[in-house]
């Protein structure tokens, strides 16, 4: 691959991270909202259905920001390796921006379990 393809890929792979992220946010939002407008009027069969479908969509939209992010800090150290550019041009902080959103974004998920079975309880 060329250097244009490596940025391409790395600016590609941030932006389709974001929209992961925002697509996680999107969904924890929802599932809030819910449990807090409803969550105490649901049965345990509406509550455990609807929080299968926040786990399931909420891990998927957390593999997306995984993956993306991993990819394009792949495409960077690619560029690093070839010795074309700087990493501070590209990662101010020089690491995998999934390290840390993925941990954030699972406790994120259990707090909105947890939040569901306070307003239930």
């Amino acid at each position: 691959m060329e250097t244009a393809d490596y940025i391409s890929t790395f600016w590609s792979a941030q932006e389709m991270g974001v929209q992961a992220l925002m697509l996680y946010l999107t969904v924890s939002s929802g599932y809030l909202v819910v449990a807090y407008l409803i969550g105490a009027q649901l049965t345990k069969s509406q509550t455990l259905f609807i929080s299968t479908l926040f786990c399931v969509f909420a891990v998927y939209a957390l593999w997306g920001v995984g993956q993306y992010w991993t990819s394009g800090y792949m495409a960077q150290l690619a560029l690093d390796e070839k010795g074309v550019l700087d990493s501070v041009e590209l990662n101010h902080l020089g690491v995998n921006p999934a390290l840390i959103a993925l941990p954030m974004g699972f406790l994120g998920i259990l707090g909105s379990l947890k939040f569901m079975w306070d307003v239930r309880h």
